[in-house]
């Protein structure tokens, strides 16, 4: 399994996307700080939103499509010593570990002068790495599970847009949209689990709590964080992020397991 994480990692760094994946966000990060807010928290916030931009959709994208085009190989493996388990999560920790060196590579290289010129970010800085790691690993178990339910690389990529649009995009619509027509009703519950359900909507609450910039918190931020109080939604937020690792995870693990190839 280490050969395999090994040999993941040295092929995916040497793939073309990966350089355009750490290109882009160091261009953009370098951009924000060089001509962004002088502000400590507004700087964070604006890298963040990079982040939520970026993150997300090309680690899904990048590692359904790398899944699905690896399963040739993969059975010449499993046909070896290799089992399905060792497999899926070598190759799991493989794309994982490639995606989060380019992510460091294009976030953090572009961030060490600030760190000279505006000590006080480093901490925060720090932490947004942390969180886009953690997005990183949310959405390759996505990407796997979309994998795991369709054969064909154009498929994947739409599905893989689709959830993008709606956690990036729709998601804040729809919970404000619940909130307005159903507001009659008592619908704390039901918006307060819906909103824990978006995995990037929770990172970008998390980290505009260490920042000076709740004002940002969004629609969907706000109301949780009235409803429950900022401890309460910094333990349900890592516990959601947890699920959000592991679910998808676990339900394409179980259906590479019965795979027919």
């Amino acid at each position: 399994m280490n050969e395999l994480i090994l040999f993941e990692l040295r092929e995916n760094i040497r793939s073309k996307w990966m350089f355009v994946f750490a290109g882009f966000l160091a261009i953009s990060a370098g951009a924000l700080n060089y001509f962004g807010d002088e502000s400590e928290g507004r700087l964070i916030v604006s890298q963040m939103n990079l982040v939520l931009f970026v993150v997300p959709l090309f680690s899904i994208t990048f590692a359904g499509l790398t899944f699905n085009d690896s399963l040739p190989f993969a059975e010449v493996l499993l046909s070896k010593s290799l089992t399905r388990s060792q497999y899926f999560f070598g190759k799991y920790c493989g794309v994982s570990l490639s995606l989060f060196l380019s992510f460091l590579m294009g976030l953090g290289v572009p961030g060490v002068p600030l760190f000279f010129s505006e000590p006080g970010l480093i901490v925060l800085y720090m932490e947004l790495i942390l969180f886009g790691s953690v997005l990183i690993l949310v959405f390759v178990s996505l990407g796997f599970l979309l994998a795991s339910f369709f054969k064909k690389g154009e498929l994947i990529v739409s599905g893989a847009l689709l959830v993008w649009l709606y956690f990036f995009l729709l998601f804040d619509s729809f919970v404000f949209m619940l909130s307005i027509y159903l507001g009659d009703y008592p619908v704390e519950i039901p918006a307060l689990l819906v909103i824990l359900f978006n995995p990037v909507d929770l990172v970008r609450i998390l980290i505009i709590l260490q920042t000076k910039a709740s004002v940002l918190l969004g629609f969907s931020g706000a109301f949780l964080v009235r409803s429950l109080g900022i401890s309460s939604v910094v333990l349900l937020a890592i516990l959601f992020l947890v699920f959000w690792i592991t679910m998808p995870l676990v339900v394409s693990y179980k259906r590479f397991l019965v795979r027919n190839f």
